[in-house]
């Protein structure tokens, strides 16, 4: 995964990221996760960031893992190896249900994705929302990224819990300055 450029696979339902998205995602996720050992590798159009751990005791460093904002929900996936040759193949498409994407674009009218684009549900699942039911415009990835772990870190900070109503500090920015 050397790519200067990065790699973007059916119409950008899976980008391979390059250099300078590999940092950034990278260094977004150590800071989620208060780590300095995550290599992010790319992400696909509903959002759910790929990446390794290089330092870990318990994850071998092939192991691919998966980070979706919208559930706060992380795990692995699979090997280097085998997200390597499932991007090569084009079979990468259909593990990151490239029909949902497709589907998508033809009722959006877009043609495809840009590298570091994303299309996030309209309402994050943490908050309730259904991950079925997407944005009509496609966001930045980053943005998404940093905004979901934003409203997450709030959640948690005032103690809620599953099923409590979320109050509307969550969403107050001068609460939180």
């Amino acid at each position: 995964m050397a790519n200067k450029q990065g790699q973007v696979v059916a119409s950008g339902a899976f980008q391979a990221f390059g250099a300078r998205q590999r940092e950034q995602v990278g260094e977004l996720l150590g800071e989620i996760f208060d780590r300095t050992d995550i290599a992010a590798m790319g992400s696909d159009w509903r959002g759910i960031v790929y990446f390794t751990l290089t330092d870990d005791e318990t994850t071998s460093a092939d192991t691919v893992l998966g980070f979706d904002p919208s559930s706060g929900t992380s795990g692995e996936l699979a090997t280097v190896d085998e997200v390597s040759e499932a991007i090569r193949t084009g079979d990468v498409a259909e593990a990151v249900d490239v029909a949902s994407f497709d589907a998508w674009r033809a009722a959006t009218g877009t043609r495809a994705l840009d590298m570091g684009a994303c299309v996030p549900p309209t309402l994050y699942e943490f908050l309730g929302g259904d991950p079925a039911e997407r944005d009509v415009e496609p966001t930045d990835l980053v943005t998404y990224v940093a905004t979901a772990a934003a409203i997450m870190g709030r959640i948690q900070s005032l103690g809620v819990e599953p099923g409590d109503e979320i109050p509307a500090e969550v969403f107050d920015e001068e609460y939180w300055k």
